[in-house]
């Protein structure tokens, strides 16, 4: 099995930026409520999945979010990047920062079935449990995937390093550039 991070590995940009682009054309109110509460936050010295949660909070307030989020993939699948579709395995796992409501629709859209994300309460608008970066892509992969043997790892970012370390290859992705990863 080969492991990707998503945002700016798999897709061109970070989808999370790319979701709330989206949403201030759309719901520019509602986003400008969220996005001041998020800074509020962000000045008080939150972590970061507290402004994240904040910002995000708007998605309690949306009807229909299942076609939103359609909708969303749709206008952005046109992002995914050249060098993942060429090597797309079905097997492939996908661990990202980014919020499940987001990411699991989107993968399932191209075709990728396995995804780990920070959890998201989209009733309640705030993250269940932590941020799913650096150490913690691990634990949550290994809660799901206790002894799996993973051959490859890909991810645009060197705070993935510790998902790296559960690779036999592992590789940095710059754009289209794959670059092996060597541990200093």
């Amino acid at each position: 099995m080969n492991l990707y991070d998503f945002d700016n590995t798999i897709i061109k940009g970070d989808s999370s930026i790319k979701f709330i682009k989206y949403s201030l054309v759309r719901h520019p109110i509602m986003l400008s409520i969220t996005s001041f509460k998020a800074l509020k936050e962000y000045m008080k010295g939150s972590s970061l999945g507290n402004v994240k949660s904040e910002l995000f909070s708007f998605v309690k307030k949306l009807p229909d979010l299942d076609s939103y989020i359609n909708k969303f993939i749709l206008k952005n699948k046109k992002h995914i990047k050249k060098f993942y579709l060429e090597r797309q395995k079905e097997n492939d796992v996908v661990i990202s920062a980014s919020f499940d409501f987001i990411i699991i629709p989107f993968c399932h859209s191209i075709g990728i079935k396995n995804v780990i994300a920070t959890k998201y309460d989209t009733k309640k608008g705030c993250i269940i449990g932590k941020n799913c970066k650096g150490e913690e892509k691990v634990k949550r992969f290994r809660e799901v995937y206790s002894n799996a043997k993973v051959f490859e790892a890909y991810s645009d970012s060197l705070s993935d390093t510790p998902m790296f370390k559960l690779a036999k290859k592992a590789y940095l992705v710059k754009n289209e550039q794959i670059i092996p990863y060597e541990e200093k």
